[in-house]
């Protein structure tokens, strides 16, 4: 079963998209940590090459989706600052920091349950206006509070008369407006609560009756949160929100949408005037490394531009192709499922030594061994669900096989050497002779060491190593594999085969 992730990126390159703004979005399994760091990575990717054309998710979630930066404990702390301030003599001073909580709370997702902070909030923000004798501002905030809370009242105990009259005035103006009627709805996706700047007003389809102003309204339904939609009133409104494609765009860096199709992804492209787009895409299996695949598309024209998959690891170069057009390695087009071949170093194998007439001339050394040439050099092919221990196992074995055999053709052809010297035995000679034969025999002994010595270190190293491969096939899972080693015309070789 393939996992089927999304991920928008909206990028901008050297050709179809030069000059255009450029959008990073992950969708999909927006918990996936693969998904998540992919996206990540592609963006930096992108950044590199892309530059200031490429939109900050920051700049994107406030076009959408505005957050508060603090959370309502935080913005609720800072009301109580305010208000220390204000009965303390600090009118001017509270109003800069009720102002400012003001704004975070109309920012803060209805989920969080705003309403209660801000009718605080404007509370204190119309005694504040009353101190300092603006009564116009003192009757603005109180008639945020009773357009959506009519039955709102003061604690004569903790409040001036005059404040609570100054309620009371605004709660009968209110009573005595026109009001509009608003219809909410959802388009798309599940019945959701209504919420009225912060304050749940009831289920959808809902019908609400509302005096002159502006207000926020936003749905929310099992963890979806709807985008903030503005009502100006008076006028009649019927507002369908598709709740299925604003509930599925994250509130975090990076921006992540839900869901497998393409449709939201350019909406979203579109929605923030971005001009291109690529959709990223974890295509991998269960229990398997994940492939990212992408697709470019232009939003002028509708056309896909290009598509390629990639490992992960490779995501710098699935950026570099899917902005520029650029054919990169480990991209495969069309979003074909990418191999990841590894090639092991061909193993150098000793050349044969053929044997030399005994002369006069001086003993030389056994020349090092030679790469075998070009043409007769193995090539190893592994998967990308290869097993690597399995690999480099049977690469000791065949490496090992390939010095035993060397070790063996080099001692065999130091086998004329040997019986020449046996020939030259000074056994029986008088004295003279014995001499002589010593001397003949002194270059013939020195290379037949050499050669012994060469062999035999061969054909210990080979052991060692096929001991060594011999354990590792033991410990790492089977395969279909073929090894084959042999000598050749000039030396040994060795070739590993199959699925490790």
């Amino acid at each position: 079963m393939r996992t089927m992730c999304v991920a928008a990126i909206l990028v901008v390159g050297s050709v179809s998209f030069a000059g255009k703004k450029t959008l990073v979005i992950a969708a999909g399994e927006c918990a996936d940590p693969s998904l998540i760091s992919g996206a990540k990575d592609f963006r930096d990717a992108a950044a590199r090459l892309l530059g200031p054309q490429l939109m900050e998710a920051e700049v994107v979630l406030d076009i959408v989706r505005p957050r508060a930066t603090r959370s309502l404990q935080d913005i609720e702390r800072q009301i109580d600052s305010a208000r220390a301030l204000f009965y303390g003599g600090q009118a001017d001073r509270a109003e800069g920091l009720i102002d400012r909580a003001l704004d975070e709370l109309e920012r803060a997702s209805p989920e969080s349950k705003p309403w209660p902070a801000t009718q605080n909030a404007l509370v204190l923000k119309a005694l504040i206006a009353k101190s300092l004798d603006r009564p116009k501002d003192m009757a603005d905030a109180f008639r945020r509070i009773a357009r959506i809370e009519p039955s709102f009242k003061l604690d004569p105990d903790a409040h001036p008369p005059s404040a609570i009259a100054a309620l009371e005035a605004v709660k009968k103006e209110l009573s005595r407006a026109r009001r509009s009627p608003v219809l909410v709805r959802v388009d798309a996706g599940p019945v959701a609560t209504v919420y009225v700047d912060g304050q749940p007003m009831g289920a959808t389809p809902l019908k609400l009756e509302l005096p002159p102003g502006t207000y926020r309204v936003a749905l929310t339904s099992g963890g979806m949160v709807s985008f903030p939609h503005r009502l100006d009133l008076p006028k009649d409104v019927k507002l369908g929100i598709d709740l299925a494609f604003e509930g599925s765009i994250g509130t975090q860096a990076p921006l992540c949408l839900s869901g497998s199709a393409d449709a939201p992804a350019v909406k979203l492209a579109q929605l923030v005037a971005a001009e291109n787009v690529i959709i990223l895409r974890n295509v991998g299996k269960r229990a398997e490394p994940p492939y990212l695949q992408g697709t470019v598309y232009d939003l002028a024209s509708g056309q896909q531009e290009r598509s390629g998959s990639v490992q992960p690891e490779l995501l710098s170069n699935l950026a570099t192709f899917l902005v520029t057009g650029k054919e990169m390695m480990g991209v495969a087009k069309a979003g074909g499922e990418p191999s990841k071949p590894v090639v092991l170093a061909p193993l150098p194998v000793e050349k044969k030594v053929e044997p030399r007439k005994v002369d006069d001339a001086p003993v030389a050394a056994l020349p090092p061994p030679t790469a075998v040439p070009l043409a007769l050099q193995p090539t190893f092919q592994v998967k990308n669900d290869s097993n690597p221990g399995r690999a480099v196992s049977f690469t000791l074995i065949g490496l090992g096989v390939a010095l035993a055999i060397g070790g063996a053709v080099a001692f065999a052809a130091g086998s004329d050497d040997r019986d020449r010297l046996d020939g030259i035995s000074p056994g029986g000679l008088l004295p003279s002779q014995s001499i002589k034969a010593g001397q003949d025999s002194l270059p013939l002994m020195t290379r037949i060491d050499t050669n012994t010595t060469a062999s035999l270190a061969l054909m210990a190293g080979g052991g060692g190593a096929i001991v060594s491969g011999i354990i590792g096939v033991l410990l790492f899972p089977a395969g279909d594999t073929k090894l084959s080693a042999g000598p050749t015309a000039q030396g040994a070789s060795m070739l590993v085969q199959g699925k490790f």
